[in-house]
């Protein structure tokens, strides 16, 4: 089952969570970021770590752009796997700017089991 979300958030000066996906299981999603503003946002994917703090997932590779940049009218396609079950994505624009998002992701659901949800 694949689950599809499509919102938009603003996006301030000072550096703030956008979006958290919350699962049981580790985080495998399909993330498109689109910046609808004028002012260039800087964000970073997290994972909540066992102590409870969170840490920005690392780079699987420098074409995957999990901690990044996007300027006005960009749109990035990202995929975003972490072993933890609670992801973030934190970021700021000097100006303030408009993010529209999008996110994708793959369920493994039994006959009859329900639906999963992406926060609760």
């Amino acid at each position: 089952m694949n689950v599809h979300v499509y919102d938009s958030q603003v996006v301030g000066e000072t550096t703030s969570t956008l979006f958290t996906m919350v699962q049981a299981s580790p985080v495998n999603a399909l993330i498109t970021l689109h910046n609808g503003g004028s002012h260039t946002i800087n964000y970073s994917f997290q994972a909540l770590q066992g102590d409870g703090t969170w840490a920005d997932i690392e780079e699987l590779s420098p074409a995957n752009d999990i901690n990044s940049t996007l300027v006005a009218g960009q749109q990035k396609a990202i995929v975003v796997n972490s072993t933890t079950g609670q992801v973030q994505l934190v970021g700021n624009a000097d100006g303030g700017s408009l993010l529209y998002f999008s996110v994708t992701r793959i369920y493994t659901r039994a006959s009859g089991g329900p639906i999963p949800l992406l926060a609760f």
